[in-house]
């Protein structure tokens, strides 16, 4: 017996792992120094004390328990991951197990013996994990499952209560122009921002997550009527709207928000997609908007998926044709050029216009093909009249500059058709111009050493006119229809005329005033002092086979990239 207590003597004390005999209360009769050592104290200042000391708060009840069952014999051992507070104040994970023998060594009868493992570095990392898989590492935000997992609960938990639950879904307007033109470390900062500022928002009760990208979704709950969820939502948007300074520059972010209230038998897949459908909604009504959903918005929804899936199809099967309206010298009246203008063939619904699918084309990202088709289609016109001298004006849209590598696809089918680029001009939003990244610009230089011109469309629509003529290769602009609709008014659309005609003359570019129909239009641009004009007065777009192959006057080279102002 000697032995044997010897034995567990010296087993006891030279143990790695922390080793504890308990009394019947819980009092360390005795202890090894690798527990001392876990709990950041010494053998003789803990031998006597009582485990509860130690102990979080949290799981005492649950030890106490176990230790009540392990002195009645209901168990002959157990075993638990407890957390034990370290003489620092710092938590300690631990697995404890804990047995009931009738002799140990010396010790006598109701004495219980604790093994105690360090768990600490494996339990932080099974919680790293799951901190993963369920919140946003960016932002620390709910991410989808968590998402989807608390608006169930949220949904199953109102289904017999008169309060409601409503779901907020979020896109950042123009998030991506952020990331191209200051870089991701950037647009990283401004999403932990708004993530901030959305949680200062909303109630302790909601909950806000983070999809992914740009977009964010709030799950309000317990609400009264409508009317609470439109409040928390004008709350968000006065707190996500507000000044925000990134690397050095001061922004204003802006959100399309669409709210949906939980309507009876709702899924939270369900609601979050009415929410989707209504954001959706607002971004294409031009973005910085709230819609609310309404059963309305599905069947528009739906529309528009039935449209991207037969635009898809159409482009593959050459459905798409491009009409050609004629740009006229005001004084002569002669042809100098012609706008590519695409059209879709539908099987069923007839000739459509671009605005029955352009936009759609945008959000679908069909834009890129699309516009290739129209680029080579254009080139294809220029090849088959080589006597015309004019340019043909393709509009091509933001999306195509920069990531589209848009020169590289004028190229290829300037190549294609044997057209040098001095006959080919692209027609680019003022808007998109002032939003173009830097690998934008740097793609409008190379178009620009490739012979063909830039020309702002709808100018004088955009934030800063002047600035964006001044900061790009410009070879021309077009004068906004909106402006022509007011031509004669002997007041603001009359000087707006005058002085865009003189801006062209003094910068040494050419002017396109767009949206000419009657002959007292037609004399008001002249007299203020426009070159070429455009409109149905002229001309409707027709397809290239019925266009003649008669020469015209070139349009105007009043201008070279490198005589432009560059600012």
């Amino acid at each position: 017996m000697a032995g044997d207590s010897h034995l567990f003597h010296q087993t006891f004390q030279d143990s790695p792992i922390g080793m504890a005999i308990l009394d019947e209360v819980g009092h360390y009769v005795e202890l090894n120094p690798a527990l001392a050592q876990l709990l950041g104290s010494t053998v003789d200042n803990l031998r006597g004390r009582n485990f509860a000391e130690f102990t979080h708060p949290d799981d005492l009840a649950q030890d106490i328990e176990m230790l009540g069952k392990l002195a009645a014999g209901e168990v002959p051992h157990y075993q638990v991951q407890k957390r034990y507070i370290h003489s620092s104040g710092t938590t300690i994970w631990v697995r404890a197990t804990v047995s009931d023998v009738e002799r140990v060594g010396e010790y006598e009868l109701r004495h219980f013996v604790v093994q105690v493992e360090d768990i600490t570095e494996m339990r932080r990392t099974k919680e790293m994990l799951e901190h993963r898989a369920l919140y946003d590492h960016l932002t620390g935000l709910a991410n989808r499952t968590l998402l989807m997992d608390r608006l169930t609960h949220a949904l199953d938990a109102h289904a017999s209560r008169a309060a409601t639950v409503a779901c907020i879904f979020m896109d950042v307007d123009h998030f991506k122009i952020v990331n191209d033109s200051l870089g991701h470390a950037a647009g990283d900062s401004l999403l932990r921002e708004i993530s901030a500022r959305l949680q200062d928002a909303v109630r302790t009760s909601d909950t806000v997550a983070r999809l992914g990208g740009d977009e964010f979704v709030v799950v309000l709950e317990n609400l009264l009527n409508p009317s609470a969820a439109q409040e928390v939502l004008r709350s968000i948007i006065d707190h996500v709207q507000r000044p925000f300074v990134v690397e050095g520059h001061e922004m204003t972010p802006t959100v399309s928000a669409g709210l949906a209230i939980a309507e009876p038998a709702i899924t939270a897949e369900g609601l979050v997609r009415n929410a989707d459908t209504a954001m959706y909604t607002a971004k294409s009504a031009g973005r910085a908007r709230v819609e609310y959903y309404h059963p309305g918005l599905r069947e528009t929804a739906l529309h528009r998926m039935s449209v991207e899936s037969e635009l898809r199809r159409a482009i593959d099967e050459g459905q798409l044709v491009v009409y050609y309206q004629p740009v006229v010298n005001l004084e002569t009246r002669a042809v100098v050029a012609y706008e590519a203008l695409v059209r879709w063939n539908h099987p069923e619904r007839g000739l459509l216009m671009p605005a029955d699918f352009i936009a759609i084309s945008e959000e679908a990202n069909l834009v890129v093909p699309l516009g290739a088709f129209v680029l080579n289609q254009a080139c294809a016109f220029l090849a088959a009249r080589p006597e015309f001298e004019g340019r043909v004006f393709v509009n091509v849209s933001t999306r195509q500059i920069g990531a589209a590598e848009l020169a590289q696809v004028v190229k290829q089918a300037l190549a294609n058709s044997g057209v040098d680029g001095s006959r080919l001009a692209l027609e680019i939003t003022e808007s998109g111009i002032l939003m173009a990244t830097q690998a934008a610009h740097a793609d409008l230089e190379n178009l620009s050493l490739m012979g063909i011109d830039l020309i702002l469309d709808d100018f004088g629509t955009g934030y800063s006119a002047l600035n964006s003529v001044l900061l790009n290769p410009v070879a021309g602009i077009k004068l906004a229809r909106e402006f022509t609709l007011r031509l004669g008014d002997r007041s603001t659309g009359d000087r707006i005329s005058t002085a865009m005609a003189g801006l062209t003359h003094s910068l040494g570019i050419y002017g396109v005033i767009e949206g000419i129909e009657t002959s007292a239009q037609y004399a008001q641009a002249t007299r203020h002092g426009w070159e070429l004009g455009q409109g149905f007065l002229f001309g409707h777009p027709l397809p290239a086979e019925q266009i003649g192959d008669a020469a015209a006057s070139p349009v105007p080279r009043l201008a070279t990239p490198d005589s432009i102002p560059t600012g």
